[in-house]
């Protein structure tokens, strides 16, 4: 027999969705006020090697949003902007098989200096494999920044330009970076406790 849900009392989808965020969090491992330190130490190296150079920023969707959004309002000479979409999480935690989607135009690579814009470099290869492509599609040079870098976990040889933090192998979430499309809104980086990512059963 099917309980009826009283009336003003909340579904278990509803509980779900208003659950506070922060509560699913184990640790904070770099703060508000350390994250905008460090985007404003590699802004101002990005900014003194690209002075009086034509370039764009190609950030890669969907977890470097954030951090490119702030990272280029700290860089004060002339930039272009662009997005391409590679995809290599699901829902989980563990790394699947890479898909890049949509690239920038061709005008906006050929003969252009390009620093791609990510979260995180964690395996490499999706760092790699974007810039074989965009080299492959005429750029003049390929440079990358991340936000964070894991190099435990590197599966091919490649290092960022640019970093702001280096952090364990941990699966972590906040300012951008998600699991399972969730806690990209955070405005710190932060490990889930285990219960959050490990199912009940």
């Amino acid at each position: 027999m099917l309980c009826r849900q009283r009336e003003g009392e909340q579904s278990p989808q509803e509980r779900v969705l208003e659950a506070n965020m922060h509560e699913d969090v184990d640790q904070i491992l770099i703060s508000e006020e350390q994250i905008q330190a460090g985007i404003d130490r590699v802004a101002d190296t990005i900014t003194a090697d690209y002075r009086g150079k034509e370039f764009s920023v190609v950030s890669i969707l969907k977890g470097s949003c954030v951090f490119a959004s702030d990272l280029i309002r700290r860089i004060p000479i002339p930039l272009e902007l662009a997005f391409v979409s590679a995809e290599s999480y699901r829902d989980g935690t563990e790394s699947g098989q890479l898909k890049l989607n949509f690239f920038p135009s061709g005008n906006e690579i050929e003969g252009r200096n390009l620093l791609l814009v990510d979260d995180i470099l964690d395996t490499g290869k999706t760092m790699w494999n974007l810039k074989k492509e965009l080299m492959d599609r005429g750029a003049a040079e390929v440079r990358s920044c991340v936000f964070l870098d894991k190099p435990s976990r590197r599966a091919v040889e490649y290092d960022a330009d640019y970093r702001c933090f280096e952090v364990e192998d941990l699966f972590v979430v906040g300012y951008g970076l998600d699991y399972a499309g969730r806690y990209r809104n955070l405005p710190f980086v932060g490990s889930l406790k285990e219960s959050v990512i490990t199912p009940a059963g």
